[in-house]
């Protein structure tokens, strides 16, 4: 399990402003445009008198907690506070163990006695629930917390609620380890974790990816311009830094190919490229990202003051220069599945792979097409269905004002009539006119959240791969970026991995298999229900060493991959690698091509030493065979 605390989410601030709204809102998918709801179930409250479908109450509530401090002016900061709990892919907490995991983390931030709402999502590949709450206790009116260096208090309650329920093991701060006594909790520092091991993907030393680089990445299914830019783009700036006669004009031209420009920005400097078909949006990220010597400070060390591009050093005239590929080309590339993918593997002579292989790139290809014809689509349409709409709001509106109107007077002769004040008959108004006028207008803002709407290239994929759409082009495409997100991962955990050419299927009748439709993978088990392998689609994640699952595993790796790649530890792969020999299957690993043509050849010779009449050492065995009954005889005859 991973915690780690979110963005307040609060919107603008002022008078009639709720700090909660806008988060409770997406904690509960109220109407965010994409089609996603929270089912009920799966949603919960603490500390409030309502169950978790009133929001508007849950909301109101909260606020009046929260407004107690402004009276004893106290406190002046944020009253909100957004956790978030996230479990492994393999973990499928239940709303009550996920209750229970909402309840001991706040418990261990001393905040177990404020109100607090929270919802599970499963939008991404793993499981996680979104938590807000209210850091004002709701009858003492003074703050709860959270505690200084919070996220050590959460990564330590995650290490036990492993623990307790059961969950797969993560890392972080404190890491769980086995010993004599049993599991023990142990604070580790970064240093010492890496020397064990146990950094996290994203932990290594070097430029830190910013968070909306990552977000990025998630959203378009596709490195960020961040990520791309630390690759052959950092190394030109690199390779022109090296050369006697670097200027800033050099560094200019040779970024110029590949559509970046260096900046300044603030005290600092970073690298931009525009999309055309994003309408000239326009990219940036750090040029410290890059490079960590790539400061600044340092660069006008070296270079001199910052001098801006000339028109020459963008479009230079030299008739060498070539065109390098851009980040818009890339993106376009990668999403549509036209990169590299490396050679098809070899299948004796039959084309078949290959043509499928062709198929499924001309599937892709035809998706991407219809994301942005689907997409244009809905830039075309939005504009005049959005003026069609805020026109009949405008007329609800000015049909309430002059509903209103008429009402007043009489509501106001009624209440007094009946021996009401007159200031407290008006007053009476005032409210139940602006309770009808603020319905009117949580109506409209509904409304136009439900908009049609362009989505990003991962929630479209998601949004066609579900039902009733079900396209196996997309399902497809989903697997492969979620196989790219955990690359680096995979390699330190066993399994195989090829080129997917077919759609996801089960293969091995014999084993139990267990089909997770929403995160496209499919678990095989044994009859006693214990986890064997994985079939992600592009990777097989095995789960146990016995000779027979590494086996099963291999014989589908075989039938969707032909050749495949071997991950993991030294001694399984080695293990993976002789049992692929075994079975006629081309591994493609280049430093286990010893180990696999050693056990072809030893296969081989206690092949040739079986057969009969191959030379003494073949005959040597029959004859041993025909002379053993003879010894038994007088045994048998006693």
């Amino acid at each position: 399990m991973i915690g780690k605390v979110g963005k307040s989410r609060v919107g603008a601030k002022g008078p009639g402003k709720s700090s909660f709204a806008d988060l409770v809102n997406y904690v509960a998918r109220e109407a965010d445009g994409k089609g996603r709801e929270v089912d009920k179930e799966e949603m919960g409250v603490l500390n409030l008198d309502t169950d978790a479908e009133d929001l508007n109450l849950i909301i109101k509530q909260m606020d009046m907690a929260a407004a107690k401090t402004a009276k004893n002016g106290k406190f002046k900061g944020d009253p909100v506070y957004h956790l978030i709990l996230s479990w492994q892919e393999s973990d499928k907490p239940t709303p009550k163990q996920v209750t229970e995991c909402v309840q001991y983390t706040l418990k261990a931030l001393g905040m177990e006695e404020c109100q607090a709402v929270w919802a599970i999502h499963h939008d991404t590949d793993n499981d996680h629930v979104h938590i807000a709450v209210n850091r004002v206790h709701p009858e003492k009116g003074i703050v709860m917390g959270p505690p200084r260096r919070d996220y050590h208090v959460i990564d330590k309650a995650m290490r036990e609620l492993e623990l307790i329920h059961g969950f797969r093991r993560d890392n972080g701060p404190y890491e769980t380890l086995d010993t004599d006594n049993g599991p023990q909790i142990v604070r580790m520092s970064r240093k010492e974790r890496a020397e064990k091991g146990l950094l996290k993907h994203g932990d290594e030393i070097g430029p830190r990816t910013t968070q909306a680089a990552k977000a990025a990445e998630r959203s378009q299914g596709a490195p960020s311009f961040q990520e791309w830019a630390q690759g052959e783009p950092a190394q030109v700036i690199r390779n022109a830094l090296n050369h006697p006669d670097a200027s800033w004009q050099a560094l200019h031209e040779a970024l110029a190919p590949y559509g970046i420009q260096i900046k300044t920005k603030g005290t600092g400097m970073v690298v931009t490229t525009t999309l055309d078909n994003g309408h000239g949006r326009v990219l940036a990220c750090p040029l410290s990202k890059l490079d960590r010597n790539f400061t600044k400070m340092r660069l006008e060390q070296r270079l001199g003051g910052f001098a801006p591009p000339t028109p020459s050093s963008q479009n230079p005239a030299d008739a060498t220069t070539v065109r390098r590929t851009t980040y818009e080309a890339f993106l376009h590339q990668a999403q549509s599945g036209q990169e590299q993918e490396g050679p098809v593997p070899h299948d004796g002579g039959d084309d078949r792979r290959t043509k499928r292989r062709a198929e499924r790139q001309k599937a892709r290809e035809d998706l991407h097409t219809r994301y942005q014809a689907d997409q244009q689509r809905i830039k075309d349409t939005r504009r005049d269905a959005r003026k069609a709409l805020l026109a009949r709001q405008k007329v609800e509106r000015e049909a309430q004002r002059q509903d209103h109107k008429g009402r007043k007077s009489l509501f106001i002769t009624r209440k007094v009539a009946t021996g009401m004040g007159q200031q407290a008959a008006t007053s009476l108004w005032a409210y139940t006119a602006a309770s009808e006028k603020e319905t009117l207008q949580k109506q409209h803002l509904k409304e136009r959240h439900l908009l049609p709407r362009t989505l990003v290239w991962r929630d479209w994929l998601e949004q066609q791969a579900a039902p009733p759409i079900e396209d196996e082009s997309a399902k497809a495409a989903l697997r492969g970026i979620r196989y790219r997100e955990r690359r680096n991962d995979n390699q330190k955990k066993n399994g195989i991995e090829g080129e997917e050419l077919e759609a996801l299927k089960p293969f091995l009748s014999k084993l139990h298999h267990e089909i997770d439709h929403r995160r496209q993978l499919i678990h095989y088990r044994d009859p006693q229900g214990h986890d064997l392998f994985t079939d992600t689609g592009p990777r097989i994640d095995v789960h146990d060493r016995a000779e027979s699952t590494v086996e099963a595993a291999l014989r589908i790796a075989a039938q969707k991959y032909g050749a495949v790649d071997i991950t993991g530890s030294s001694a399984f792969r080695e293990q993976a690698a002789r049992a692929a020999a075994r079975l006629g299957i081309q591994v493609r690993d280049t430093d286990l091509q010893k180990v696999w043509q050693m056990e072809r050849e030893a296969m081989q010779s206690k092949q040739q030493m079986n057969q009969p009449g191959r030379g003494d050492e073949a005959r040597r065995p029959e004859r041993t065979n025909r002379s053993a009954p003879q010894q038994e005889r007088p045994d048998k005859e006693r």
